[in-house]
C-alpha cells in the first residue's frame, strides 16, 4: 500500500509541483518587461518552491532517517514558500484587474486552480517522510 501511496504521490509531484508552480513562475519570468520584477521575483520564487517540493517527494522514497528530515524541511518549506506566492501572485492580479480575456473571471482564480494541487503531494510527502523518520532506527 506504501508503494502505491508514493507512485501516486509522485504522479501528482511530476503534474503539480514541477510543472504547474515551474510553468506559471517561468511564465510570470518570461512576461517580466509588461509585469514588473516584483511579479518577475514571485515567478521566480515559484520555481524554486516547486523544485523543492520535488526534490521533498523524490527523497522521501528512501528509507535513510537523513535523507528523510531532508525531504521534510523541502517539502514543508517548498509548501510555504509556494502558498506565500501564490498569495502575492493573486492579491497582486487582483488589485490590477487582471482577468481572462473570454470568461471575465479574475485570473487569480485560475492560478490558485493551478497552483494550490500542489498540498496533495507535499502533504504526502511530508507524511511519509515523518513516517520513515519516526520507523527507522
Amino acid at each position: 500500500m506504501k508503494k502505491i501511496i508514493k507512485i501516486i504521490m509522485i504522479i501528482f509531484t511530476l503534474i503539480y509541483p514541477l510543472f504547474m508552480t515551474c510553468l506559471a513562475g517561468s511564465g510570470l519570468i518570461y512576461n517580466k518587461s509588461g509585469y514588473g520584477d516584483k511579479v518577475a521575483n514571485i515567478g521566480f520564487f515559484l520555481i524554486i518552491s516547486g523544485l523543492m517540493m520535488t526534490v521533498g517527494a523524490f527523497l522521501c522514497i528512501f528509507t535513510k532517517k537523513i535523507i528523510n528530515t531532508i525531504s521534510f524541511i523541502c517539502s514543508i518549506s517548498g509548501l510555504i514558500m509556494c502558498l506565500i506566492m501564490l498569495y502575492l501572485l493573486c492579491n497582486h492580479a487582483d488589485n490590477a484587474g487582471w482577468s481572462d480575456n473570454y470568461t471575465m473571471l479574475p485570473i487569480s482564480n485560475m492560478y490558485k486552480s493551478r497552483i494550490l494541487p500542489v498540498i496533495f503531494p507535499a502533504f504526502t510527502a511530508i507524511i511519509i517522510s515523518l513516517i520513515n523518520i519516526r520507523n527507522i532506527k
